[in-house]
């Protein structure tokens, strides 16, 4: 196989389509909630709805990973997912009815996997395993700074114009990114390497049960589960507790908790990539389930509104490392395969699995046993994501080199 060398064009085209991306997809988040609100559906309609979004993405993520590894053409992937996401934004805009909400939010879920695993795989087949720490800082880098714009833009939309008026944007910004997507050049896109096939048996793909017996893939995902576990509930139950306790702050402090880490994990995404590359993977992943115990526990302990957001840093700090390792870990894991999208659809699903429990679990326990036992039941997950990683957790990139190292089979 060829060494990699995309051009500057392709490299710029998938800078700015995961910023445009990243601008298109904020608005399925609060802003969802605040929409339907302001149309008078009630709150259990609107959990309906958002569950309708999570389940289908939840369910899209192997196929969609076993799809990309399939499939030449990646970019036409995202191209499909962008003519979904526009559909579902304009649906929710033009017809605030449970038929067309549901139907919107369903077309968006079928994207929230796919999009990801497409880019990675794009981002993979340009510049190749040895790059692709560069590759995924980059991406970190611009879908983050994305975020952070977009959640303060299309907060003012709503505000200032209509609620309904950031699922217009939404639509509108799918030209951009699309327009992007066309400056990736698609013969610069290696089949092979988008998917970690071996370099003498471009088509070839290993069993499926090869997988199951892939210790560090099965370790790796356990730890995400983990993870989001812990995560997902952390911000949530903080924003509970902080408009139970400071109710006329609340609104200005929220979207400080959600910008402060966006803005962290875009400054610290490309040197956070460069140190996965030089000093490997394990001690990052370690880094990262000690901040998010370290947050949880002074989430626990919050001394005002304005203390949760400077502890929010870390929250940008275990948003950067998860993000960026969790393509490098699993790429380091099925080098050689040809299963790269599909392990990384399974550990996104295992990832999403654990979130979703996370936020009906620890809601009950936040309800019966107050605010304090909640975050630390996440102290205590996080604790133990800690002892899986530094117990039993190799570490990946020394593995992945010695693999590129031997000589595959013809």
């Amino acid at each position: 196989m060829q060494a990699p060398h995309p051009s500057a064009r392709s490299q710029r085209g998938l800078d700015w389509l995961n910023f445009f991306i990243a601008d298109v997809e904020t608005a399925f988040g609060p802003f969802v909630a605040v929409y339907l609100t302001t149309e008078g559906w009630k709150q259990g309609a609107i959990g309906t709805a958002i569950t309708v979004n999570t389940a289908i993405a939840l369910a899209t993520q192997l196929p969609a990973g076993w799809l990309t590894d399939r499939l030449h053409s990646k970019r036409l992937i995202v191209a499909v997912c962008l003519a979904c996401i526009a559909g579902g934004a304009l649906l929710i805009a033009l017809w605030p009815t449970p038929l067309f909400v549901f139907a919107g939010e369903a077309l968006h879920g079928i994207t929230g996997g796919a999009v990801r695993i497409a880019i990675a795989a794009i981002g993979l087949g340009l510049v190749g395993h040895r790059a692709l720490h560069t590759r995924v800082g980059r991406n970190h880098r611009y879908d983050s700074f994305g975020n952070a714009v977009t959640a303060g833009g299309m907060g003012a939309l709503g505000q200032l114009v209509a609620p309904r008026a950031p699922f217009f944007a939404a639509a509108a910004l799918c030209l951009p990114a699309a327009f992007f997507l066309t400056r990736i050049r698609g013969r610069e896109i290696n089949y092979a390497r988008a998917r970690q096939g071996a370099r003498d048996r471009e088509d070839a793909q290993a069993r499926w049960r090869d997988l199951l017996r892939n210790h560090p893939l099965l370790i790796f995902a356990a730890c995400l589960f983990l993870f989001q576990f812990t995560n997902a509930s952390m911000l949530p139950l903080a924003g509970e507790r902080l408009a139970a306790q400071h109710g006329s702050e609340s609104e200005l402090v929220t979207s400080a908790l959600v910008i402060v880490p966006q803005t962290v994990t875009a400054l610290i995404a490309t040197w956070m990539a460069r140190k996965a590359d030089e000093r490997g993977r394990k001690h990052l992943l370690l880094a990262a389930f000690a901040a998010l115990l370290a947050r949880a526990v002074l989430f626990a302990f919050a001394f005002g509104p304005w203390f949760l957001v400077a502890v929010q840093v870390l929250g940008g700090l275990t948003a950067a490392v998860i993000g960026i390792l969790t393509p490098l870990v699993v790429a380091d894991c099925t080098c050689g395969t040809g299963r790269y999208n599909f392990s990384l659809g399974a550990v996104g699903m295992i990832a999403g699995v654990g979130a979703a429990i996370s936020t009906t679990l620890i809601g009950f326990v936040a309800q019966e046993f107050g605010f304090t036992c909640g975050f630390a039941v996440l102290a205590a997950t996080a604790l133990i994501g800690v002892a899986i990683l530094w117990l039993f957790l190799p570490e990946t990139v020394e593995q992945a080199r010695t693999a590129e190292e031997l000589p595959q089979p013809a």
